[in-house]
């Protein structure tokens, strides 16, 4: 392997969490580019200022991480005032594997692997991987991806950061496999223009804005993911504004051509302001063509039964056109209404066949049940059968 495999360690870096260890990096960096190589990290935990990852390298460790524990395998920042840990916005088909980034929440908005669309030079897809790795505790977003193109993400941890988990703005992302938990913003989304994504089998949790920020998002598939335990919504689906470079001027983006089908969201709205937009599990605003089919939605509180139950309303919609929203299962799937539709739509929307029944929080106090068929089960549930048979309850 000689040639190909590099160790930082053997241009000088210590890895005892003390020392400098950036010019080793560097260095180890720039001899593996040369042969498109790879830079391998023994155990240890290496401060670095910013990495600036080329075409073509692997930045490799081995994957011993968890929930709660490191792994071995760790780098972090050296200086408060850099702006991510690694900078990958020319480092087209390369691979960072195995490593624990952890921000130590130092410095202002500092993002651990970050892309930046005035930095490209070399043109062309990124085919960036980003794989079995865990990235917490910045102080910005985990990934901070603008200008994306083209760009996997999977097996993955990104958690505990101020900002979002990962950040999009650009096309072309292939996001399997993750796990999303306990960011300050979204769990995974942006702001302004972002298109093409593939989101699946995602773990979305206990993110304190919301589970996923679709604004001004286009032509995204979102399938088989779970989004539990969101603060505020677990999907926004809102229009964005953007500045087009091609044309020259700035526009607003309507999010469109996006599918939501397969997902589990569970006691979205934790802190949301009761009745107030936050408090569902989809907010869908100004948005065509939009697909939310066969996905299942339920009401709950905190781990340990803490907290409120919520949310109170299923989905709330306005202002749409050429929607689906059908045959999702919404047993409990919220507090006072599953669907909250404030009409001012365009053409064509369809609302169907969504089952369920709304759970008054009332219910859920007066006995210790984890779901409501349980609950019916014991006998104690007359709310439930008036709900089935079509009958008001107070």
């Amino acid at each position: 392997m000689n040639g190909y495999y590099v160790n930082p360690k053997d241009y000088g870096a210590i890895g005892d969490g003390k020392t400098d260890d950036t010019q080793a990096i560097r260095e180890a960096v720039k001899v593996a580019s040369e042969t498109s190589g790879v830079v391998f990290f023994p155990h240890g935990i290496y401060r670095t200022d910013v990495i600036y990852l080329p075409l073509a390298v692997c930045l490799k460790g081995e994957p011993t991480w968890s929930f709660k524990f490191q792994g071995r395998t760790i780098l972090t920042p050296l200086k408060e005032d850099q702006e991510c840990l690694i900078e990958v916005s020319d480092a087209l088909g390369s691979t960072i594997h195995g490593l624990c980034l952890d921000g130590r929440y130092m410095g202002e908005n500092m993002h651990g692997i970050s892309m930046c669309r005035e930095r490209h030079v070399t043109p062309g897809e990124h085919a960036v991987r980003i794989d079995t790795c865990k990235i917490y505790n910045f102080s910005g977003n985990g990934l901070n991806m603008i200008g994306n193109w083209a760009t996997s993400v999977r097996h993955s941890f990104s958690a505990h950061n101020k900002g979002y988990g990962m950040y999009l703005h650009g096309c072309d992302a292939f996001i399997v496999d993750n796990w999303f938990s306990g960011n300050g913003k979204a769990g995974f989304g942006g702001e302004t223009w972002n298109s093409a994504v593939n989101f699946t089998s995602n773990r979305v949790e206990w993110n304190n804005e919301c589970g996923l920020k679709l604004k001004g998002s286009m032509r995204y598939n979102i399938t088989g993911n779970y989004i539990d335990r969101s603060f505020g919504p677990a999907i926004i689906i809102e229009s964005a504004p953007n500045y087009h470079e091609r044309i020259g001027r700035s526009h607003t983006v309507i999010p469109f051509a996006i599918t939501i089908t397969g997902n589990t969201i569970v006691r979205s709205g934790k802190n949301a302001e009761p009745d107030s937009d936050n408090d569902c599990h989809i907010l869908m605003k100004k948005a065509a063509g939009i697909s939310i089919v066969g996905n299942t939605f339920n009401v709950w509180k905190d781990d340990g039964r803490n907290g409120r139950v919520s949310p109170n309303y299923g989905i709330i919609l306005e202002e749409c056109s050429h929607c689906v929203i059908a045959n999702n299962a919404m047993l409990p799937g919220a507090v006072k209404e599953l669907i909250l539709d404030r009409g001012g739509h365009g053409e064509q929307v369809i609302i169907k066949d969504n089952v369920g029944a709304p759970v008054p929080e009332a219910a859920w106090d007066s006995q210790d049940p984890f779901t409501p068929v349980h609950f019916m089960s014991q006998g104690n549930a007359p709310w439930y059968s008036e709900k089935l048979a079509g009958e008001n309850n107070e």
